[in-house]
């Protein structure tokens, strides 16, 4: 009978952190597996045994399910950082929403691969300095702070990794500081310039985009996205559950259409406005009279969508985008992004004196936080009635004497 060799290991130090070394045989030959504990030394010795004997009873138990051999470690280490992102990323395809998953891959075989590739960085070179090299050609290209943290969040995931399965022994964005993120700053028209807008893009084929972002303070995804089978003219509601994004499928562009939203709080369901529910039954009129004119020639891929052009086709979130600001241009209007119409809405509701709370639910923001921080200075509006009571509060009526009112003091009032 084959005896079976006990497992062994060791602690080690290495760069100040505690290894584990693990003595495993395969079949009859002896393979010595090293992994990082991610503890420092000081004060983690007995910590470091923990892990240790977790190690050996897990080596026990499944063998090399799980270990890396120093050759295996050798080979990983070796891929480039981009390559070795765009494989993180694809493991994580099915835990993340598709919009994520399409912004991560444009990030790395963009400006991470433009930046890394040409020094043939690898996934074991990467260095502090060359991370805060990489931030600051974002804030030289005019980006702001958000950007940097978006790629200084999706970097750090991806070593962070690294590190739990031994391809690295330290993250080194943990010596990189996090980029501080900017005070927002919402752009937004005002009532006129909204109006002005709604009038001069009623020809446009950006109209329904535009109505939806302003009346309901829409995402470019949720506007693009809509669905009449989402629009209850019967009950007078409307519900925003579907959005578009584009993709890359087979070398070519393609809108998708998801029910998948940003959050959960982005799926709502909202009264159906009056004057939008009028825009929406002409809207509809017009795609069915173009669908009989166009006949066969027409697409009817989209035929659920809102927002297509007269031959059926989707508009697409760059194609919005870019008509948009054709369009301020050309009727002179103050030039601002698709997304200020989101904060315009919001901005016109705060004015009027709606509670903070359903604001938050009209937008479809995850957490009241995000609405108050975002809109709260916008206006001053809702201030008045405490404002009127501090006033009355601290300030001695006219008929009242000094004397009168230190009467309640001496009391001990």
């Amino acid at each position: 009978m084959k005896v079976k060799k006990p497992v062994t290991g060791s602690l080690v130090e290495r760069g100040g952190y505690y290894h584990t070394l693990i003595n495993a045989y395969v079949n009859g030959k002896r393979k010595v597996i090293s992994r990082t504990t991610g503890l420092p030394v000081k004060n983690n010795y007995r910590r470091a045994l923990k892990i240790l004997e977790e190690r050996k009873q897990e080596y026990d138990e499944s063998g090399l399910s799980g270990m890396l051999t120093m050759e295996d470690r050798q080979r990983n280490t070796s891929t480039l950082l981009s390559e070795y992102m765009l494989k993180f990323v694809e493991r994580k395809k099915d835990k993340i929403s598709p919009v994520t998953y399409v912004g991560y891959v444009d990030m790395i075989k963009g400006r991470i691969r433009r930046f890394f590739d040409p020094l043939g960085v690898t996934i074991a070179s990467l260095t502090p300095q060359l991370i805060e090299d990489f931030l600051d050609t974002i804030a030289d290209d005019g980006c702001n702070s958000s950007t940097q943290q978006r790629y200084y969040q999706i970097i750090g995931a991806c070593l962070k990794n690294a590190v739990r399965k031994d391809h690295i022994d330290r993250n080194p964005i943990d010596k990189v500081d996090r980029p501080k993120r900017a005070k927002f700053t919402a752009y937004y028209y005002s009532r006129d310039e909204a109006l002005q807008l709604l009038e001069c893009s009623k020809d446009e084929l950006c109209y329904m985009p535009v109505l939806l972002g302003l009346w309901y303070g829409m995402r470019r995804s949720e506007a693009i996205g809509m669905q009449w089978s989402s629009v209850d003219f019967e009950n007078n509601q409307i519900h925003i559950d579907h959005k578009a994004y584009e993709q890359s499928i087979k070398g070519k562009i393609q809108v998708i259409i998801t029910d998948v939203m940003k959050t959960d709080a982005s799926k709502r369901t909202l009264p159906l406005i009056p004057q939008v529910r009028e825009e929406l039954l002409k809207h509809r009129a017009r795609q069915e009279e173009y669908r009989r004119v166009f006949g066969r020639s027409y697409c009817r891929e989209w035929k659920n969508c809102v927002c297509v052009d007269p031959t059926g086709k989707i508009l697409s979130p760059d194609f919005v985008t870019g008509h948009f600001g054709q369009l301020l241009a050309e009727y002179g209007l103050r030039k601002i992004r698709f997304h200020d119409l989101r904060h315009t809405c919001a901005s016109l509701l705060v004015a009027a004196g709606v509670p903070m709370k359903l604001i938050q639910l009209w937008l479809g923001h995850s957490t009241y936080a995000t609405t108050a921080d975002t809109y709260s200075h916008l206006s001053t509006a809702t201030m008045d009635e405490p404002a009127s009571c501090m006033s009355s509060l601290l300030t001695r009526p006219e008929n009242e004497s000094e004397e009168q009112s230190d009467v309640g003091t001496e009391k001990g009032f």
